[in-house]
């Protein structure tokens, strides 16, 4: 199969790559054409399987390991941190904002405990920051 082609943002900060004829690529193929595509600013890949109506997104070394190991791909988006930040706040726009503390800009998460408190966590605003927001907290 051959791959349809790229999809880009105005801020060319999203680029989508799929298989034409609905077929799945091997995890080898996946890994492969991430690794030939992936951009330096590039952190996340956001992909799916459409026959396990799966979506997810990983930070792109986890992925290519998970990948690696035999899962198939009907397709994937490489973002940037800017790009996965407005994928994730058009979620939840409410619950969390960016902001600078001691010189350094974070992402603060407000929300309720099941007393109704309100808590507030607050994360460094890199890859490895959104995506444990998002993982032990957020979809947790």
């Amino acid at each position: 199969m051959a791959i349809l082609g790229t999809l880009s943002t105005n801020s060319d900060a999203i680029s989508s790559y799929k298989y034409e004829g609905g077929n799945s690529m091997t995890g080898r193929e996946a890994a492969a054409q991430v690794q030939a595509l992936r951009k330096e600013r590039d952190s996340f890949v956001k992909w799916w399987r459409t026959a396990d109506d799966l979506v997810d997104f990983e930070l792109i070394d986890p992925f290519l390991a998970k990948v690696a190991n035999g899962q198939s791909v009907d397709g994937f988006e490489l973002l940037d941190l800017e790009a996965m930040w407005r994928l994730f706040t058009d979620l939840n726009p409410d619950q969390v904002t960016r902001t600078t503390q001691n010189g350094e800009e974070i992402i603060l998460w407000k929300w309720q405990d099941g007393a109704g408190q309100e808590k507030v966590n607050s994360y460094p605003f890199t890859p490895a920051g959104l995506k444990a927001l998002i993982d032990n907290d957020f979809f947790a």
